[in-house]
């Protein structure tokens, strides 16, 4: 099912794992990237998102995104994405009620929430 999402996985100097994702986030990719976030969640520390190549998205890659931070906290892992994001992203998540001023309370600290401010990486 995964090889319906284009991603590549590589790791950074400083040992964070980058996830980036090109192509189509939606739906229909929806059980591929939840199974390919697991994957990655499991294996690093650090995982850095990178979707500045995504053409289309809708509301469940959203869904899908705060589910892997919320794992992330929870196992005491890093998670964040990369700026800049695609403008097709801001819109998703201003229409979709994702932008925050402050941390949902699954969060560790105030600043440690995918949906705050823009600075993400």
């Amino acid at each position: 099912m995964e090889d319906r999402v284009a991603y590549d996985l590589t790791t950074r100097e400083d040992g964070a794992t980058v996830l980036s994702f090109r192509g189509t986030l939606t739906i229909l990719e929806a059980g591929a990237l939840k199974q390919i976030l697991q994957s990655a969640l499991e294996k690093s520390s650090q995982l850095v998102v990178d979707c500045s190549d995504v053409k289309k998205m809708d509301f469940s890659w959203l869904q899908l995104l705060c589910s892997a931070h919320r794992s992330a906290c929870g196992a005491g892992k890093s998670f964040a994405l990369i700026e800049p994001l695609p403008e097709a992203f801001h819109v998703l998540k201003l229409e979709a009620g994702f932008d925050r001023h402050c941390s949902c309370p699954m969060s560790d600290s105030p600043h440690n929430c995918i949906w705050v401010g823009s600075d993400h990486d």
